[in-house]
């Protein structure tokens, strides 16, 4: 069962399938083997219920969408509808049996890719990824193990694990990334004022970047925007950042959803499949503009409702506020939600800790009555 639990992990967390999507083939097998390791792992676990909002979202979605514009093959909408419910129906229970230290090193581990990616495949681009292809995608990934990282356990685990992820994240040259650094730091330390040293960590990897730059054949607009803001030369980074801004992007679409806003344009219509426009890089505006006002209504309620009940916890449990705000911000900033396995995976996660009040304490006693039971069949 705990080869099963992890391979499945494994394939969601580290977005396996993905990174063979330059080779169809081997993409769909590993695709298809994630959804058979959920389902496997679904029909030997404990049956808790499904998680309905997420259900009836994509449910409604899809629907919605479909009916309305359905361009190309219908089998690549079916086949992303059946994964969809696949991953929220067998995720659950997955994520019910995965403690907050799992997740955290599991991602620690695929931050490290990065690296990897860094100091021996070096090509042109400068902005590093790892096994997550695209480094914005896995700028995400690092910011959401940073806010797992807190109250982990050994000490010196969670800061190699705070120092690894944050010199990741930094090697991903995303703004999204260091915007959101900063911003679950600053909550850290409304719980903790001890977190403040986390500020100095953070200090600590932008040096090692200033220093192996050059060495890692980094991004050079970006690598001297970063310089540039801690110099009296500043106005070059504003214009980077303000450079191709996702403000820019959204605007191309809001003719489209204003002019249909009750059911939407239909199935990826907003997704960049236009060769004329890349896609919305908006979740919300992405919901709505394909599938009208009512899922966008359950999405985006699903998120807040996260970010209210989580926010009372930020002196106990900080990491559940600090999930709930960098999922609403990193929505703001992708299309692709109703295939992006990871996110979903972890949305699912943390909205089974706040409404079913799950504590790792929990997680660790029912994998232990698990393995008890696994073991007594065993010798039976």
């Amino acid at each position: 069962m705990k080869i099963i639990k992890y391979l499945a992990l494994i394939l969601l967390l580290w977005g396996i399938p993905s990174f063979f999507s330059y080779d169809e083939a081997i993409g769909s097998q590993f695709s298809l083997l994630m959804i058979g390791m959920l389902i496997l792992y679904y029909f030997f676990s404990k049956k808790r219920g499904i998680v309905l909002p997420f259900l009836f979202l994509g449910v409604l979605y899809f629907v919605i969408s479909g009916l309305v514009y359905l361009a190309g093959d219908p089998m690549f909408f079916r086949n992303d509808l059946i994964k969809y419910v696949v991953v929220v129906i067998c995720g659950a229970e997955l994520a019910r049996d995965t403690s907050k230290k799992e997740l955290f090193v599991l991602l620690m581990l695929g931050a490290s890719s990065i690296l990897i990616h860094a100091i021996f495949f070096q090509g042109g681009f400068g902005r590093y990824s790892g096994l997550f292809l695209d480094p914005n995608g896995a700028g995400f990934v690092c910011v959401i193990a940073y806010c797992l990282s807190f109250r982990i356990k050994p000490h010196k685990l969670k800061l190699l694990g705070q120092f690894l992820i944050t010199f990741a994240g930094l090697l991903t040259f995303s703004r999204t990334f260091i915007i959101l650094w900063l911003l679950v730091s600053i909550i850290s330390v409304i719980s903790d004022r001890k977190n403040s040293l986390n500020f100095g960590l953070g200090v600590g990897a932008l040096i090692v970047i200033f220093t192996v730059g050059s060495l890692l054949k980094v991004d050079a607009v970006r690598f001297n925007a970063l310089e540039n803001l801690f110099s009296d030369n500043n106005k070059s980074s504003i214009s980077v950042i303000q450079d191709d801004s996702r403000t820019k992007t959204w605007s191309r679409y809001y003719e489209d959803i204003l002019d249909r806003p009750i059911l939407g344009n239909g199935y990826r219509q907003l997704s960049g499949i236009d060769e004329d426009k890349q896609g919305v890089h908006n979740a919300y505006l992405m919901v709505i503009g394909e599938a009208g006002i009512i899922p966008f209504l359950i999405f985006l309620g699903i998120y807040l409702y996260m970010l209210f009940k989580s926010t009372p916890l930020y002196k106990d449990e900080e990491y559940k506020p600090m999930l709930a705000t960098t999922l609403l911000i990193i929505l703001m900033t992708t299309h692709n939600y109703f295939d992006n396995f990871f996110l979903i995976f972890i949305s699912i996660w943390l909205f089974i800790r706040i409404t079913e009040n799950i504590s790792d304490t929990d997680v660790l006693e029912e994998n232990e009555d698990s393995e008890e039971a696994e073991l007594l069949n065993t010798t039976a």
